[in-house]
């Protein structure tokens, strides 16, 4: 059996390629969604409305045929269904399809190549995240980002929005984020947001005057550098905060993570409060406030990749026996405490190293810059062994 997987653009017959077509009407069996395949089902011919990969695969079992052509919308090689079909059916020959990047981007005249491409479609996505860092950001969805991209302080970014693509009811809306916030949109659509105040900058060490600041313990600059910079955070990890405080290391591994999530966590209201504050500051949707003390919320959260712990109640030793981090750094001002994390570490079976940290800032007295000695830190970062 001869298997096609085609990509089917963006649903009308009309986006079709040339070659597309030829292996349709060449196929003994058509398979797809049913919005794809259901103008074929006539004459006779046998169609099978699925999309699901496994299912496919026994549909093909069931019905030896010459050739079969299996159709996903759009590009089969875009966000496609065709991916896992393939790793069961790796003979399969894959036909592209026109994606809706290209047919979207075309229709409001813009490029792609220079476009951050997403799908919230079964994901969940940071889009705030996404278009904090990009000019141009492309997003599958079937809900309308704009709330929350006004709830992050992106309400003057351009939005367009695309419904129904290529069929008769086809709908593009443009307009700022702000305008758009509350309409409704159908559950296949696109969406391009241009932010022209996009920062793309790798920010460790975040000055300390630009945190929103109260009574609440925070982890300076200098500090936070170094002990941000030990974890060695990837786009897409799963990073932990514990201890959060003003949320200033939450922060920074959220932009260093915008596609994956920081769980803030911290026993105190005013701290959560200041936290979720700083969060909408820095555009950093993929922060998640937690309320409540290590170990005891932590059942209830993903397995972190990353653990910073700033403040642990005593309790560091059950706090990395219960996450499992593949790195940690703990932040320790007194000795008892620098006691208790390399016990921690020996009992969890990491390694660890120590750096301790005597940073002082200039003060203008008189005229003069008079050096300013903050308290000594140590910075304990722990590597669980066989992770790398």
């Amino acid at each position: 059996m001869n298997v096609f997987i085609a990509g089917a653009g963006m649903g009308d017959s009309k986006t079709l390629t040339g070659e597309v077509i030829e292996k349709i009407e060449n196929a003994d069996i058509i398979i797809g969604a049913k919005r794809l395949t259901e103008t074929y089902a006539k004459n006779g011919r046998r169609v099978f409305f699925e999309y699901d990969a496994d299912k496919i695969l026994r549909i093909l079992h069931d019905n030896p045929c010459n050739n079969a052509c299996v159709l996903f919308s759009g590009d089969a090689s875009f966000f496609s269904g065709a991916a896992k079909l393939l790793k069961l059916c790796p003979d399969a020959v894959v036909y592209p399809g026109i994606s809706c990047v290209s047919y979207f981007c075309a229709k409001i005249k813009t490029s792609c190549d220079d476009i951050n491409i997403v799908s919230a479609h079964g994901r969940d996505i940071n889009i705030v995240s996404e278009v904090r860092g990009h000019k141009k950001t492309f997003v599958l969805t079937g809900e309308n980002p704009c709330g929350r991209l006004c709830d992050y302080g992106l309400s003057d970014a351009i939005v367009y929005i695309g419904e129904n693509l290529s069929y008769e009811n086809e709908k593009i809306t443009r307009g700022t984020a702000a305008k758009l916030r509350d309409i409704k949109i159908a559950p296949l659509s696109v969406a391009v947001i241009i932010n022209e105040k996009y920062d793309d900058r790798v920010r460790i060490g975040i000055s300390d005057g630009e945190f929103i600041r109260s009574s609440v313990p925070m982890t300076k600059a200098a500090v936070r550098a170094i002990s941000v910079s030990k974890l060695e955070i990837r786009p897409g990890d799963i990073c932990l905060d514990i201890g959060a405080g003003t949320g200033s290391v939450s922060v920074e591994m959220a932009l260093l993570c915008p596609k994956g999530k920081v769980y803030a966590v911290d026993k105190s209201t005013d701290a959560c409060i200041l936290t979720a504050k700083n969060a909408v500051k820095f555009m950093a949707d993929n922060i998640n406030v937690i309320h409540g003390e290590a170990p005891s919320v932590l059942t209830k959260l993903p397995r972190p990749d990353k653990l910073f712990i700033g403040g642990s109640s005593g309790n560091i030793g059950a706090i990395i026996k219960t996450c499992g981090a593949s790195r940690v750094t703990v932040n320790a001002i007194t000795l008892e405490t620098l006691r208790a994390a390399i016990d921690a570490f020996n009992d969890a079976d990491y390694a660890y190293e120590t750096v301790q940290i005597n940073a002082s800032y200039a003060e203008n007295i008189a005229g003069y810059s008079m050096m300013k000695a903050q308290n000594p830190v140590f910075v304990i970062t722990g590597v669980r062994r066989n992770t790398y």
